[in-house]
């Protein structure tokens, strides 16, 4: 599960904190639950290297979202040109995703079943006060975009133009909404694929592709809101708009 976060340029470029397996603290767990202290060692040097993995994953994210934002900032960047940017960084992250199922397969198979439920036990705790902290901080959070809202209402003086721009800005916070409910619908006390030690690569596979459908959404509806502002602005009023939106959308990564 991914909690804390405001998820629009998370959900696009990185992984998320405990994306590992979606169980929280799950090394805490096999410390506590493994019984036998030589399969333990083995299977916590597993999941070091699954860390490290991710790390490197992450790493190499924050670079392609520097490129985005490259993309972003140029108002002749077409809608090709952003199509070819995320079909590569899919590729990449279906890679990722393959390799991180193949590491929970390893990692299950050296683990009994008992042991497993045990550790889901105490993840569930540990889930249910992150999924209260991060709907207590959702409370306070403030409007979505709302001073790029507030910037297209008092610069967009054609009206037709005004509604075309807000409901390509709708369009956003709509995807955001719905990947971050995805994202915390996704853990091991929800999901009974997730839950289920069993579960093959076939099964994990076809869970991730609503995740992927989700980020697909979402890109596409950055994607639809450059292109609408190109379409609907002058380049001074294009720079004005986009230079809120963007500071707002990476305000949205913290």
């Amino acid at each position: 599960m991914i909690v804390g976060i405001a998820t629009l340029i998370t959900a696009l470029f990185l992984g998320g904190p405990a994306q590992i397996f979606y169980v929280d603290n799950i090394e805490k767990g096999i410390k506590k639950h493994v019984v036998e202290k030589d399969r333990k060692k083995e299977i916590l040097s597993e999941i070091k290297s699954t860390k490290a993995f991710y790390k490197d994953f992450e790493k190499e994210r924050k670079k392609d979202y520097k490129n985005f934002l490259v993309l972003y900032a140029d108002m002749n960047t077409s809608i090709e040109g952003f199509h070819s940017f995320f079909e590569e960084l899919q590729g990449k992250r279906t890679d990722y995703q393959n390799k991180l199922i193949d590491q929970r397969l390893i990692i299950l198979g050296k683990i009994e079943p008992e042991e497993w439920d045990n550790i889901l036990k105490s993840s569930v705790s540990v889930a249910d006060k992150n999924i209260a902290k991060a709907e207590k901080k959702a409370a306070k959070s403030k409007e979505s975009f709302r001073k790029t809202k507030s910037r297209i209402q008092s610069t967009i003086l054609n009206k037709e133009q005004k509604q075309n721009l807000l409901k390509g800005l709708e369009d956003v916070i709509v995807s955001e909404k719905e990947i971050e409910s995805q994202m915390f619908s996704v853990n091991s006390s929800q999901n009974k694929i997730l839950a289920n030690k069993y579960s093959g690569k076939e099964e994990l596979q076809r869970l991730i592709a609503e995740e992927t459908r989700q980020r697909e959404a979402l890109a596409k509806s950055l994607v639809g809101f450059h292109e609408l502002a190109r379409e609907n602005c002058s380049e001074v009023e294009w720079t004005q708009i986009m230079k809120s939106f963007t500071r707002e959308m990476q305000m949205s990564s913290r």
